[in-house]
C-alpha cells in the first residue's frame, strides 16, 4: 500500500526539526545526489497522476534552495568524475524520465535560469507513439469517473481532486507490487473509450522536439528502452534488444552518442544485477534506478546501479534537506548500509 503523502511529510518534518536528519547526514549524505522527475506542469494544473508531475514553481524553488546549499549542478558525466576526486565539491544532477514534451516547454526554461544541466531518458515508444502507457490511461480513467471498481483491487471513490489523486497512487502502487493486475486495468481503460496512443501523442516529445533538445548545451539524452516494459519480467535477450535498439534509435535521431540509461520503473521488482550487466554490455556508461539514496564514492564500481531521489510537487525545506541528508536510504535500509545498490 502506498504511504500517504501527509504521512511522508510528517516524517520529514519531524526528522528535520528534531535534528535527526542532520545526525543521519554523517552516515547517509554521500557526495552528491541525483534527482528524478518526469513531467513539469503549470502550478495550477490538476492531474490525477500527481506523482509524475512537478509544478514549475516547485522546480524553480528547489533549484534555488539547492543553489543556496552550495551544491554544484552537474551533468551525469561530471558526477562520475567527481566520484573519482576526493576533494570535489558536493553536487546535484537532474534527470527526467519518459520523454514528456513539457520537458522542453516547461522544464527547460527553468533549468536555463539556473544553468542546471539535465538528462532526459527517452523510450522509443514515446517518440513513435507505440508505447503502452497504461499510466496515462489510468489517469484519464480516474479523471472521467467518480467511482472505479476493478477486479482484485476493489472499489475506489474518486469524486473530488483529493480522491482522484489517492486513487491513482493506490492503483499505481498495487500494479507495481503485482503486474498481473495490469490486464484488468487495461480492460477498464479500453471499456471507457480511452485511446492511449492519443494520450501519448498529446504528452510525448515529437522527433523534432527530441532532436532540438539534444542540441541544447544543458541537455543530455539518455536511453529508457524501446517499450518501457518491466525488464525483470522479460528474458535476457529481450532486455538486451530493448536497451540496444533504443540506444541506436536515439543515436540515429539525434546524431549524438547516448551514454546513459534508466531502467523503466526502476524499483527492485523491475531491475536488478542482470539488467545492470546488460546495460553495461550494450555500451551505456551509467544507468539509474529509482531506489532511494545519495551518491557515494563506492558507486564508482556500480555505475549501472545509481540511486535517485524523487523531486515532487510536495517539496518543502524539511523534505528537501532530509533528501539531501539521505533519510530515505536510512529508512529503506532500516538504518543499514548507506550505499544504495541493486
Amino acid at each position: 500500500m502506498a504511504v500517504p503523502a501527509s504521512v511522508k511529510s510528517a516524517v520529514y518534518t519531524t526528522a528535520h526539526f528534531s535534528g535527526l536528519s542532520r545526525a543521519l547526514a554523517l552516515r547517509y549524505r554521500g557526495r552528491g545526489i541525483i534527482f528524478a522527475l518526469h513531467s513539469v506542469v503549470d502550478d495550477d494544473a490538476f492531474h490525477p497522476d500527481h506523482t509524475l508531475r512537478c509544478p514549475v514553481g516547485t522546480l524553480a524553488w528547489a533549484l534555488r534552495r539547492l543553489h543556496q546549499q552550495q551544491l554544484d549542478f552537474v551533468t551525469l558525466d561530471e558526477a562520475v568524475e567527481r566520484l573519482r576526486a576526493p576533494a570535489a565539491r558536493p553536487f546535484a544532477a537532474f534527470t527526467f524520465d519518459d520523454g514528456f514534451a513539457d520537458n522542453l516547454t516547461k522544464a527547460l526554461p527553468v533549468m536555463e535560469k539556473f544553468a542546471a544541466p539535465f538528462t532526459i531518458y527517452v523510450p522509443t515508444g514515446m517518440i513513435d507513439r507505440s508505447i503502452d502507457a497504461w499510466w496515462f490511461g489510468l489517469a484519464a480513467l480516474i479523471r472521467l469517473r467518480d467511482r472505479i471498481e476493478l477486479p482484485a483491487l476493489g472499489r475506489f471513490e474518486c469524486a473530488d481532486r483529493a480522491g482522484k489523486q489517492r486513487t491513482y497512487a493506490a492503483i499505481e502502487a498495487a500494479i507495481h507490487n503485482d503486474f498481473e493486475l495490469l490486464p484488468a486495468v487495461r480492460e477498464a481503460i479500453a471499456a471507457a473509450g480511452i485511446h492511449i496512443p492519443a494520450l501519448v501523442d498529446d504528452e510525448g516529445l515529437s522527433e523534432t522536439q527530441l532532436r532540438s533538445l539534444s542540441q541544447h548545451r544543458l541537455v543530455t539524452i539518455g536511453g529508457h528502452t524501446t517499450t518501457h516494459l518491466n525488464l525483470a519480467r522479460a528474458s535476457a535477450a529481450t532486455v538486451r534488444s530493448e536497451m540496444a535498439d533504443n540506444r541506436q534509435f536515439l543515436q540515429n535521431v539525434t546524431g549524438q552518442p547516448v551514454a546513459h540509461n534508466a531502467y523503466p520503473f526502476g524499483h527492485a521488482g523491475a531491475c536488478g544485477t542482470r539488467e545492470a550487466a546488460i546495460s553495461q554490455s550494450v555500451g551505456f556508461r551509467t544507468a539509474v534506478t529509482t531506489r532511494a539514496g545519495t551518491i557515494f564514492p563506492e558507486h564508482r564500481d556500480h555505475l549501472h546501479a545509481l540511486p535517485r531521489v524523487c523531486l515532487t510537487r510536495d517539496e518543502s525545506v524539511s523534505t528537501l534537506h532530509c533528501k539531501l541528508n539521505g533519510l530515505s536510504r536510512a529508512i529503506n535500509s532500516r538504518f543499514g548500509h548507506p550505499v544504495a545498490l541493486m
